[in-house]
């Protein structure tokens, strides 16, 4: 299972998930894990566009429903993702993706 170290992480990636109308991310999310190389690649490469959506966002003065920043929750975000895929066997996967960033 993914480890949040605070509740509105998870809350934070379902608001963009919704907002890209990524399903797929949103199903992982709901159940809190991936269940291969397939979708491990998928929520690696959420998360990058998730980051670039947060940076749209905060340009064009987009308030968030969260009293932190963007900046903040992609890093707790980074942290939850990376190390769930990490120990999981998905460490290739996370590191595909980050070179193509």
């Amino acid at each position: 299972m993914i480890v949040y170290k605070f509740d509105e992480e998870v809350v934070y990636a379902e608001y963009y998930a919704k907002k890209m109308e990524d399903k797929r991310t949103a199903e992982i999310l709901k159940r809190g894990s991936v269940s291969n190389t397939d979708e491990a690649r998928h929520l690696s490469l959420f998360f990058w566009k998730m980051v670039d959506a947060s940076i749209d966002d905060e340009k064009k003065d987009i308030q968030f429903p969260w009293e932190e920043g963007a900046e903040f929750w992609n890093e707790k975000l980074m942290n939850s993702f990376s190390g769930y895929l990490e120990n999981s066997g998905y460490e290739n996967e996370w590191e595909e993706i980050v070179d193509q960033q």
